[in-house]
C-alpha cells in the first residue's frame, strides 16, 4: 500500500497541486489510521517518516490507565487488558506494536485509498478557497461554460466554477460557450464542495480594475483614479490625476490611436468610457467632468457643494446628454450636484456670472 514510488506521487501531486507537503502527509496519516482501524487496530495510530529513504513506519500505541476516559485520547486500555499482552506492565506505560500495513487486505487498501482521495480533495477545495479568497476586489479572465435560467456559468481556474446571475452582466451582453470575460470578483463563501465565488461585471471597481490592468502608468502609481461614475453597458466617466510633470494623463489612459481605452472597452462589451483629467479647482474639475460639452461658466457653492453650469445654447443638449445621463454621471464622478442653464435662460433669470472656465 505505501511504496517508495507512492511516496514519491505524493510529493508530486503536493507539487504541481501547490499543497504543502506537510498537510499531505496529515492526509495520509489520516489515510492510515482509518484503514488500520478497518484492519482491527483499536489503538492510537501514529506514523513515523523517513524522508530520505522514502519509507513510512506505522505503529500502534496503546496507553495503560486505571479507568478508561471515553473522552481521553484514543488507545487507553486497563491494566487488567494490558497485563495480558505484556507481563509486569504498570499503570502510565504505553505498548508500542508496528504495523504491518503492506499486509492489509483488500478491503484495507481500497479504505485507504478513499480517505487519502477525500483528503487530499479536501485540501484541494481549502487551497482554492484561499486562492479566490486572496482575489477579492481583482479582475480575473473567466471562461463561459454554460448559460441557461438566468445564470452564467464560468470556468475561473482551479478546477472551479462560479454561477453568476446574468443581471451582473452588461445590457444585451451575449453569453456563448467558449467566451473569455473579465469578471470582479466580490466575495468568496467556503461551502462543503468548494469555495462559493460571487462575481459581477456591472460595478464601477471592475473599470477601475481593467484600467490598473491596461494602463502601466495607472498600476506603477504615475496616475491616480479619482473618480468614477459608471451606468454599466452603457457609458462610463472616469477623472484622472498625473501625479508626475509633463505627464498627459488623459492622453495616457487613452493610449496611441485610442489603442488602450479601446482594449477596455473591448473588455466591457463596448461600453462607452470617457476620460476627463481632474483638476484641483472645483470650477475647472466640473467644467472637464461634461466634456465634451464646453462649459462658459460654473458657479459654486463650496459648503453644499452645488454648481451651476452656464453653457451656450447649442452645447446644453450634449451637456446634459440623452436622458440626463452626462450631466448625472459627471455629478457622481465628481461628487456635486450640478445644474445646468443655456445662456439664454441663465440671462433671463438674471444670474450674474463670468467666463471662468480655464481652456487648456
Amino acid at each position: 500500500m505505501i511504496s517508495k514510488s507512492f511516496f514519491e506521487s505524493l510529493e508530486a501531486i503536493a507539487f504541481e497541486r501547490g499543497f504543502n507537503v506537510e498537510d499531505v502527509k496529515e492526509k495520509v496519516e489520516i489515510a492510515i489510521s482509518v484503514s488500520s482501524r478497518n484492519s482491527g487496530y483499536t489503538g492510537d495510530i501514529k506514523t513515523e517518516w523517513d524522508f530520505e529513504k522514502k519509507r513510512i513506519k506505522v505503529y500502534e500505541y496503546k496507553y495503560v490507565v486505571e479507568e478508561v476516559d471515553p473522552e481521553g485520547v484514543r488507545g487507553q486500555i486497563t491494566l487488567e487488558e494490558a497485563l495480558e499482552i505484556k507481563p509486569k506492565i504498570k499503570v502510565g506505560a504505553e505498548i508500542k506494536t508496528e504495523i504491518n500495513i503492506t499486509a492489509f487486505g483488500r478491503k484495507a487498501a481500497s479504505v485507504f485509498r478513499q480517505s487519502l482521495l477525500s483528503g487530499l480533495k479536501e485540501l484541494e477545495r481549502e487551497e482554492s478557497f484561499q486562492f479566490f479568497q486572496e482575489r477579492v476586489g481583482e479582475v480575473i479572465t473567466a471562461t463561459v461554460v454554460d448559460y441557461s435560467n438566468n445564470f452564467v456559468t464560468f470556468s475561473i481556474g482551479k478546477n472551479c466554477q462560479a454561477n453568476m446571475p446574468d443581471k451582473e452582466g452588461l445590457p444585451n451582453e451575449s453569453f456563448n460557450i467558449g467566451d473569455e470575460k473579465k469578471v470582479y470578483i466580490t466575495k468568496v463563501e467556503k461551502t462543503t464542495k468548494g469555495p462559493k465565488v460571487f462575481l459581477t461585471r456591472t460595478g464601477r471597481e471592475i473599470v477601475k480594475r481593467l484600467f490598473e490592468l491596461t494602463i502601466p502608468e495607472i498600476a506603477d502609481g504615475s496616475i491616480e483614479i479619482m473618480g468614477i461614475a459608471r451606468e454599466p453597458g452603457e457609458k462610463t466617466k472616469i477623472g484622472v490625476l498625473s501625479l508626475k510633470n509633463n505627464l498627459d494623463a488623459k492622453g495616457a489612459c487613452v493610449g496611441q490611436g485610442g489603442l488602450r481605452i479601446r482594449k477596455i472597452n473591448e473588455m466591457l462589451n463596448n461600453e462607452k468610457i470617457e476620460i476627463f483629467t481632474w483638476r484641483d479647482d472645483p470650477v475647472n474639475l466640473i467644467a472637464e467632468a461634461l466634456l465634451p460639452a464646453k462649459s462658459l461658466a460654473v458657479l459654486t457653492e463650496e459648503k453644499t457643494k452645488q454648481a451651476t453650469v452656464i453653457v451656450k445654447d447649442d452645447q446644453y443638449s450634449l451637456a446634459i446628454g440623452k436622458m440626463g445621463q452626462n450631466a448625472r454621471l459627471a455629478a457622481y464622478a465628481v461628487g456635486w450636484r450640478i445644474d445646468i442653464k443655456n445662456l439664454t435662460d441663465a440671462t433671463a433669470e438674471g444670474i450674474n456670472f463670468t467666463y471662468n472656465v480655464t481652456r487648456k
